[in-house]
């Protein structure tokens, strides 16, 4: 079977098909959502002491003006700071927005965190670029006040582009350093030391109880300076003095003395974990021990079922386990779904430290492998769900486990490739290390709904590029072929012709050495649409007319549909009669082929081809019946667009500028470019 894609808005620009036999049509359906103000801030801890000068400074700071704060904790002391502003800065009825800056898999770009703030606030497509992102973000947010958590700063140049342009938001960054220079845009800066002896001595009597604290001053004093008066390492000594109530306070004491002079936070937050880490269960610390090693940022049952060959309901208990022993921090779940789990980067360090320890070269291997593999099974699972016409290379699939899910529906497929768009880099690079190439290629060609649906361009062709060097290892010459095709969609979608058509060109070569005719064809036809959005029609036409010709003498008539529409786009500006008939021709085919969505789109530029050859009342009949069968934004807004053009040209200007004003909110949240193109024209009424 095959997929077939036509990039871009209703003028398909950009157009490729991946051919095949077409055994039904394709149908694509933006699902609708009644999205809820974001509240994404982590939990409050349970307890938040010694840091009320820090809370106060941030509670008068954004009265006073302030919009950006900068939080510096103690290197490996996980403070819990950064939430605990929310109470006096954060106001009810405004979108809250997290992210973590330092992913397991390396830095996260600011990209991908404004695409997943906009989706979040109901804009589900985005532009690729960062410039353009920025544009978007701080246009969203210009008279909309949101608060904004961002962990795990490196440094300030990702700081910037993140933060909100309206004057009523506030941004709090938290990081191992000070960012100094963010003072020059306002920032407020609050270096964060150890708790004071006294607070440090209050958060142990919290978790370990106030009478064993009590009767035992010195002991108790003695533990707090062990753990460096640190959070992380004090709550970790009281939890486990909690859970042996038999257990020796001053033991537990005497043990945390080791003093390194070099990191002494460090030996604080290690011996406390290594402390956890011994009063766990077997299967607790293998599971301890191997999340260590997974290049994911959150885990869930489903993944460690697999990953460490556990029952579900024993992976999700050794989980609750690990978390109750605060090894691992919850992280907000859909309703109805399983709770999913986030590693800290200071006990990240201590597990795979414990793993090189405790198993051999060849069991952490097999970890990574198992990931690796369960990533594939699900991610195929989803794409043979949502798109099934792109499964045309057979996938080498490790045997099903009763521990697999099996999605219901296509939103849950959907959530599910969501939930590790940001694993796929990590999990790439990971099976690359471990020489599984061939499972590398097909885990990127498993993420085509993604793709399509979301147009993540820089996660596209980085995934591309990584699954294009795996093929070629693994000299497997039609994985190459796809690789290159679908990874020169996304360069075109991206706008990134030049390069597109460099991978084109690579896919058109070989094709043709390996005597492949579809490929070639859709080689072709990604060239032709290249040069058409270049403004080179002369040399896309004879492109578009081999593709043509290689796919009637194959009997591939929808392929040979999709470039006659591109053939058609071409000839808009010097003969729209003729226009007309090409695009007729195509929806004929179309709908031949049970196509009814590409067939609604050429529908679309018949009627915009019938406005333009001087029967402005024939194509508006046609882009009112195309604009009611369409449901994504970027056909229904350049339909709107059209028959906005129809109604001014037919001097129906308040129906033209109502038009207009439709297609431009359509495309605000896609090509702001052409927003604001389209609001100008309304303007201009």
């Amino acid at each position: 079977m095959v997929r077939i894609e036509i990039a871009g808005a209703v003028q398909l620009t950009g157009v490729v098909a991946q051919t095949g036999q077409i055994h039904s049509g394709i149908h694509h359906h933006a699902l609708p959502q009644d999205l809820p103000l974001p509240r994404q801030l982590p939990r409050i801890p349970s307890l938040f002491t010694g840091r009320q000068d820090t809370a106060g400074t941030l509670s008068a700071a954004r009265p006073d003006g302030a919009t950006l704060a900068v939080i510096r904790a103690p290197r490996g002391g996980q403070d819990g700071s950064g939430p605990c502003w929310r109470a006096d800065v954060a106001t009810e009825g405004e979108a809250q927005l997290h992210a973590d800056l330092g992913s397991p898999a390396g830095p996260v770009a600011p990209e991908v965190v404004l695409q997943q703030w906009l989706r979040a606030l109901g804009l589900d497509r985005t532009p690729s670029s960062l410039r353009e992102l920025t544009g978007l973000w701080r246009s969203v947010t210009a008279r909309r006040a949101v608060v904004i958590l961002l962990d795990n700063a490196a440094d300030a140049d990702p700081v910037r582009p993140l933060s909100p342009a309206g004057v009523t938001s506030m941004t709090v960054v938290t990081s191992h350093r000070l960012l100094w220079d963010l003072a020059t845009d306002g920032a407020v800066l609050l270096p964060l030391g150890p708790l004071t002896p006294q607070a440090a001595i209050e958060l142990l009597a919290h978790f370990a109880g106030e009478g064993r604290m009590s009767a035992y001053p010195e002991a108790t004093a003695l533990l707090a300076e062990g753990c460096a008066h640190l959070p992380l390492p004090l709550i970790l000594a009281a939890a486990r003095l909690k859970s042996r109530p038999a257990l020796s306070l001053s033991a537990v004491a005497d043990s945390q003395i080791h003093p390194d002079r070099e990191d002494p936070a460090r030996m604080a937050i290690t011996t406390g974990l290594t402390q956890s880490y011994g009063s766990l269960e077997a299967n607790a610390q293998y599971l301890y021990r191997s999340l260590g090693l997974l290049p994911v940022d959150l885990v869930d049952p489903d993944m460690v079922a697999t990953v460490c060959r556990l029952e579900w309901g024993e992976a999700d208990w050794l989980l609750e386990v690990l978390a109750d022993e605060q090894l691992l921090e919850p992280d907000k779940s859909a309703p109805d779904q399983p709770v999913r789990y986030r590693v800290g980067s200071a006990v990240r360090e201590h597990m795979r430290a414990r793993a090189a320890q405790h198993d051999s070269a060849d069991d952490r291997e097999d970890v990574v492998r198992r990931l690796c593999e369960w990533m594939l099974a699900l991610a195929t699972q989803a794409q043979q769900r949502l798109t099934p016409a792109q499964d045309t290379l057979r996938r080498r699939l490790p045997p099903p486990t009763d521990t697999l899910a099996v999605f219901d529906d296509d939103p849950g497929a959907m959530a599910w490739l969501e939930a590790h768009e940001h694993d796929l880099v990590g999990v790439l690079q990971a099976a690359v290390a471990a020489r599984m190439d061939e499972v590398a290629w097909q885990l990127v060609d498993a993420f085509w709904p993604w793709f399509l649906h979301r147009h993540p361009y820089a996660l596209w062709v980085k995934a591309h590029e990584i699954g294009l060097a795996a093929a070629r290892r693994a000299g497997n010459a039609a994985a190459v072929r796809q690789m290159l095709l679908s990874g020169a969609i996304g360069l075109t979608s991206a706008g990134r012709l030049t390069d597109a058509i460099g991978w084109y060109t690579q896919a058109l070569d070989a094709a043709r050495a390996d005597g492949d005719v579809r490929d070639e064809g859709q080689a072709l036809l990604g060239l032709g649409a290249c040069h058409h959005n270049s403004g080179r029609p002369q040399e896309a036409r004879p492109l578009l007319s081999q593709a043509i010709t290689l796919w009637e003498a194959c009997g591939y008539p929808r392929g040979v549909a999709l470039a006659t529409i591109v053939l058609g786009e071409i000839t808009l500006a010097e003969d729209p009669g003729r226009a007309v008939d090409l695009f007729a021709r195509a929806r004929t085919m179309l709908l031949a082929a049970e196509d009814p969505y590409d067939a609604t789109r050429a529908l679309v530029l018949q009627g915009h081809a019938h406005v333009l050859a001087g029967d402005a009342s024939g194509g508006v009949r046609e882009l009112e019946s195309a604009l009611a069968a369409l449901t994504d934004a970027g056909s229904r807004g350049r339909a709107l667009e059209y028959l906005g053009q129809a109604h001014s040209g037919r001097g129906e200007t308040a129906a033209a500028r109502e038009c207009y004003q439709q297609a431009a909110d359509l495309y605000g949240s896609i090509r702001p470019a052409d927003a604001e193109r389209v609001r100008a024209l309304a303007g201009a009424l």
